[in-house]
């Protein structure tokens, strides 16, 4: 039998929300895909593209016969819907979500759940720095990677359900703790959108003194500072929920960074060569996995 929710509802239908309603319906995964959100214009945008049948703003009505429910929104917010929606939930629905911390995001909703309702957390690593329904497209998830965090509360069977969505629109996906989701992805994620912030003020504040560096801005700064036009909302929440992990790799990172300051300061050139064939090496070693 094919994997098929009849009644989907999907709250925040921005870049992941409506890449997951338009590539459920074009996959035959996904009946019904009600939209919920606060923006009326988005949430048109979204109907308009196929991503949403229709779309409500209040959750809790169109959740009640919903056999999925995804919490997309901005990582703040996942805990607080969740709680609010969780009551209205019927039995055997399965709520999931896409946020990119679960530590504390897991723990709260899994502590939650009334009976009945099953609860797998899910981190598809598909985004990019645009957002909104406009942006959302069917073949996002393809060949990317989904992380579910299961926990001895989940279901055995919510669990299989939603690896089989997950790999029904392209992912790869994988199982990993909570704690270790939120060390790993405040390296490869959460850090590098801290460096392109930081790059781009730099540049703003020496913009101050020489008004014209900006139109010399292109090649390496225009690729390496790409992240930076991401939602500056949802990158605060992600550093609020996961403060620790991203102050930690903040102070390896400014270790590396002040290493290579001393090596320049000092002449050490040598030293310096063996590092950038290093870091080379190492991200030549990366090859499909991010190009």
């Amino acid at each position: 039998m094919s994997l098929f929710f009849n009644n989907v509802v999907i709250i925040g239908v921005g870049l992941i929300g409506g890449s997951l309603g338009l590539a459920g319906k074009a996959r035959g995964l996904f009946g019904e895909v009600i939209g919920v959100g606060r923006n009326q214009p988005n949430l048109e945008t979204a109907r308009r593209l196929g991503a949403v049948d229709r779309f409500a703003h209040d959750p809790r009505g169109v959740c009640r016969e919903a056999d999925l429910v995804v919490l997309a929104t901005p990582v703040e917010s996942i805990v607080s819907i969740g709680l609010e929606i969780a009551p209205c939930l019927r039995a055997g629905a399965i709520l999931t979500d896409g946020g990119s911390v679960k530590e504390a995001l897991v723990s709260a909703l899994d502590a939650a759940m009334p009976d009945g309702i099953r609860f797998v957390g899910a981190h598809p690593i598909a985004g990019s720095e645009e957002s909104g329904a406009a942006a959302a497209r069917a073949d996002l998830f393809e060949g990317a990677r989904t992380i579910l965090t299961p926990t001895e509360k989940t279901d055995a069977g919510a669990l299989q359900q939603m690896h089989r969505l997950w790999e029904g629109v392209g992912s790869e996906v994988i199982e990993m703790d909570t704690v270790a989701h939120d060390v790993i992805l405040a390296g490869v994620s959460h850090l590098p959108h801290m460096i392109a912030y930081a790059l781009v003020n730099t540049l703003a504040d020496m913009a101050k003194e020489r008004q014209d560096i900006a139109s010399f801005a292109a090649g390496g700064f225009k690729d390496i500072t790409r992240i930076a036009s991401s939602h500056p909302e949802m990158w605060v929440d992600i550093c609020k929920m996961n403060k620790k992990n991203i102050v930690e790799m903040i102070d390896r990172y400014q270790k590396v960074l002040e290493s290579t300051k001393l090596q320049i300061q000092r002449n050490q050139f040598e030293r310096l060569a063996q590092r950038f064939t290093d870091a080379r090496e190492f991200r030549n070693k990366l090859g499909p996995a991010i190009d």
